[in-house]
């Protein structure tokens, strides 16, 4: 009897859905530190990554097999996290409020601008925080993910079957 696969698209929702409970336990810091729930979001994605390659990759598939299947998982894992970042952001203002003010300061320090322009551009940087935020989050994600996938994939096509 062969062992039913999981597919690379429910492995990226669980391993997204098991991201977000880190990150979320790092916000609140009640398990984990910030920094050690990000640590450990990213060591999930490479993870999840890692075992839908050994799941659904194999040395004799050639690269562009290995890399369909962690792409499959990756962009789930993205596009989920993605969310995520934006409902975060959404339902925590506060965050651009906390960023906003370490923004103004560092331009205070660096005494060279007027008041007036440290005000107008502490508000465009608050208006645009989400966006920003998510903007980055859609690429660093993308990124690791495709890394990741494509490194996982050359292993895979020189490991011996």
């Amino acid at each position: 009897m062969a062992v039913k696969k999981i597919h690379p698209a429910l492995i990226g929702s669980i391993i997204a859905v098991l991201m977000v409970a880190t990150l979320l336990a790092g916000y609140n810091q009640s398990l984990l530190s910030a920094e050690t729930a990000q640590l450990l979001a990213y060591g999930l994605y490479t993870l999840g990554v890692g075992a839908t390659l050994l799941l659904h990759g194999g040395p004799s598939n050639g690269f562009g097999t290995n890399f369909s299947a962690g792409f499959r998982c990756f962009i789930v894992i993205t596009l989920i996290m993605v969310v995520f970042t934006y409902v975060f952001n959404a339902l925590h203002p506060e965050t651009a409020q906390q960023a906003a003010e370490l923004y103004s300061v560092s331009l205070q320090n660096a005494k060279n601008r007027t008041p007036d322009e440290i005000e107008k551009e502490v508000k465009l940087f608050r208006d645009g925080f989400a966006t920003m935020v998510v903007s980055r989050s859609i690429f660093g994600y993308l990124v690791f993910g495709a890394v990741v996938t494509a490194v996982g994939s050359v292993l895979q096509m020189l490991r011996k079957s």
